[in-house]
């Protein structure tokens, strides 16, 4: 009796044994062959600029942009101060604050002196109010950087 070779019907899908045993070139790869190469210098010139920007922060190149920042900052703590800051106290913290914002114009100030300033300003605007013991701590910070030796 003659027996013809049977051969199974196939598959609706694509057995493991059958994936791994193919040859490499058959798949076809997730992305293109510039991916990484792209992805990898985009992130490389993102670093370079961040570092440029940073460095240009620090040597002073953005004083407009921070005088108007200290600019800001000083109407909004002028609006926060509450009733009993008396207008002299007032008037000494805008004093000092100015001098301060032309000391960052001028490029006499530099960004590391002024952290010690930020932070208390964060502290004191934290619960959206100024009192006049706040007030006089910030002028005697503002006083203390106005004058320090350059």
């Amino acid at each position: 009796m003659d027996n013809p070779e049977i051969t199974p019907e196939p598959l609706p899908f694509r057995r493991p044994a059958d994936y791994y045993s193919s040859p490499v070139q058959e798949v076809r790869p997730i992305f293109p062959r510039w991916v990484p190469f792209g992805c990898g210098t985009a992130a490389i010139l993102l670093i370079i600029l961040l570092v440029g920007i940073a460095a240009a922060a620090s040597s002073g190149a953005f004083a407009g942009l921070f005088d108007y920042m200290f600019a800001s900052m000083q109407s909004e703590v002028d609006k926060m101060m509450t009733p009993d800051v008396k207008p002299p106290q007032k008037a000494a913290f805008d004093a000092e604050m100015k001098a301060m914002r032309a000391g960052v114009r001028d490029r006499r100030l530099k960004m590391d002196t002024l952290q010690p300033l930020m932070r208390t300003m964060r502290d004191v605007v934290a619960d959206e109010r100024v009192t006049p013991a706040e007030v006089d701590q910030l002028t005697r910070e503002l006083h203390a950087l106005n004058t320090s030796p350059k």
